[in-house]
């Protein structure tokens, strides 16, 4: 039984429903015993549950159709002994018996009992039943039954609404990913040339005092490149990754060229998870660097980072104060200098007063997707996408079953097409390579996201002098994404399939410029060169910008 969602049906029968005495009489009994229901009915109000339940036993031998006596055994079950069994078979007898009985009360436990059945349709019914009931009839009895009544019928809608709606699901192991070791939280580039993950791994050790070597698992940071028509087997990640502090998720930009993860140091007295980043260079990366105070708060939780392309905007989770649970999603933007801002918190379209974490900001730079225990779902945490250009104040969207499920669904990621998600977790026994395995799947077409693909070039000079400069891209409504050529002038970026794209090519000293490219312009696996004109403003004279585009991997 799902832990979310259970609310007991032995947790609805600890009401104490005295006093529901609400006996109709319309079922036809002679006198004598019509007296002896209401005996069995004052004696269960007064708390003698064995006595008013032999009453009624007996007269359900001799009224079998009888509903008003099998309300009452169903109350005497659930104040007697908290005979689950019995509160099933009394209440289903009064509802078999009398469809539309009078009572709110056996709408509310036959409510109960199809919920516990995850018969939620019907659970649903029972429990409006119940409102049309008790609106045109009250009693104290039911009015304190309300909000409860009024939180299954909640959880019921919902979870009626996600088995009518099932989604289409259907992972795959990426065999050369996966590996008889847990893979944990795998990033694929934008550009589908990599994929970066943890992976358990068995190190040897010595102990100082008597000298015995043993073997310790521990959790290591591996890369696989993608070659020709699959991903290559994976290698550990050299320094400066991997010197012995725990380390989490990664993300990189478009260029893969800035790469953003978590470490647990203990930089300030003591253990703490901050978030780090380094530079690819001609070398290789760079040591590592803390991302500083406007990031990482002091005595603070920051992980699970994921950076939009144009590398503009931060996103992660952390348990800083000014938030609106345990663990919020929070974002910080890159100021012009370089320097980061001060993060804010997404605010009640994505964190609520539980826990949220996880997040994945899409290629697209405005769907993100994310895990929460405090959005309604099917188990703990359960994964969630919300667009955060919509306008007013937009809802996540539960991801549906069987994507969640009733254990922690967590870390979900999206190809820059949007057509594709990835993850790492428990494959079916008959398909499993290890523990956890990274696995993909076809991404249902209402949870996909603005679809994306990746455009690289190089901008030069007329005489092809590498040129440094920045390109704004526009699609759509969403906000322009902003990026920065390296030094020898070349880019990544990403153009939406969706809507056209304009791209403005800046640089010092010479006049802005704009490129077209259509959403449905041909396939950039297929190279093009596209030339513009673009004015030195200081000289007049003419250079050219050159964009050399290219799709890889797709």
């Amino acid at each position: 039984m799902n832990l979310r969602r259970v609310i007991l049906i032995l947790v609805g029968c600890c009401l104490a429903l005295r006093g529901t005495s609400q006996v109709s009489y319309t079922y036809k009994m002679n006198a004598t015993d019509k007296e002896r229901l209401e005996r069995a009915v004052s004696d269960y109000e007064r708390g003698r549950y064995f006595k008013s339940a032999e009453l009624l036993r007996t007269l359900s031998q001799k009224y079998p159709d009888n509903p008003d006596v099998y309300f009452y055994l169903g109350l005497n079950a659930v104040q007697r002994d908290f005979n689950v069994m019995g509160i099933r078979r009394y209440f289903s007898k009064v509802i078999q018996l009398s469809p539309e009985y009078p009572n709110a009360v056996a709408h509310y436990y036959m409510g109960l009992i199809h919920y516990t059945d995850d018969q939620f349709e019907e659970a649903v019914a029972d429990f409006n039943r119940f409102f049309e009931r008790a609106n045109n009839n009250g009693t104290p009895e039911t009015d304190s039954l309300y909000m409860e009544v009024s939180n299954y019928l909640y959880w019921s809608q919902f979870l009626a609404d996600a088995y009518r709606n099932i989604v289409p699901f259907s992972p795959r192991i990426v065999a050369t990913l996966s590996s008889s070791k847990d893979e944990l939280l795998p990033f694929i580039t934008y550009d589908r040339s990599a994929c970066f993950f943890l992976r358990d791994t068995p190190e040897k050790s010595r102990t100082a005092y008597y000298s015995q070597e043993f073997t310790k698992q521990r959790l290591r940071l591996y890369v696989s490149e993608w070659r020709d028509t699959a991903y290559a087997p994976a290698v550990m990640l050299p320094s400066p990754f991997n010197q012995g502090d725990p380390e989490g998720s990664m993300t990189l930009t478009a260029d893969n060229q800035e790469l953003y993860y978590s470490v647990i140091r203990r930089e300030r007295g003591y253990n703490n998870s901050d978030l780090y980043f380094t530079r690819r260079t001609a070398q290789g990366w760079e040591p590592i660097r803390n991302m500083g105070d406007s990031i990482n708060g002091i005595g603070t939780w920051e992980s699970q980072p994921s950076i939009t392309p144009d590398g503009e905007w931060l996103y992660f989770a952390s348990n800083r104060p000014g938030g609106m649970g345990g663990t919020d999603i929070w974002r910080a933007h890159r100021k012009e200098d370089g320097s980061w801002s001060s993060p804010e918190n997404l605010g009640s379209s994505v964190n609520t007063p539980g826990n949220e974490k996880c997040p994945f900001i899409h290629a697209d730079g405005h769907t993100l997707y994310f895990a929460s225990d405090g959005w309604q779902g099917f188990g703990g945490y359960d994964m969630y996408f919300v667009d955060l250009d919509e306008s007013g104040e937009p809802r996540p969207i539960n991801m549906g079953l069987p994507i969640n499920t009733e254990d922690d669904d967590i870390a979900i990621g999206i190809t820059a097409d949007g057509s594709l998600g990835y993850y790492a977790g428990r494959a079916p026994q008959e398909m499993a390579v290890g523990g956890n395995d990274i696995m993909t799947f076809e991404l249902y077409p209402a949870a996909r996201p603005e679809a994306m693909r990746v455009y690289r070039g190089q901008v030069t000079t007329p005489d092809g002098t590498p040129l440094k400069a920045s390109l704004t891209v526009e699609h759509g409504s969403t906000s322009p994404a902003r990026y920065h050529t390296d030094s020898e002038g070349r880019f990544s970026i990403l153009i939406s399939s969706k809507n056209d794209n304009t791209v403005i090519v800046s640089a010092p000293d010479y006049a802005d410029r704009q490129l077209h490219i259509s959403a449905h312009s041909r396939k950039a696996s297929q190279p093009s060169v596209i030339m513009l004109t673009v004015n030195r403003e200081t000289t007049r004279d003419d250079c050219r910008t050159i964009f050399t585009s290219k799709k890889n991997n797709e």
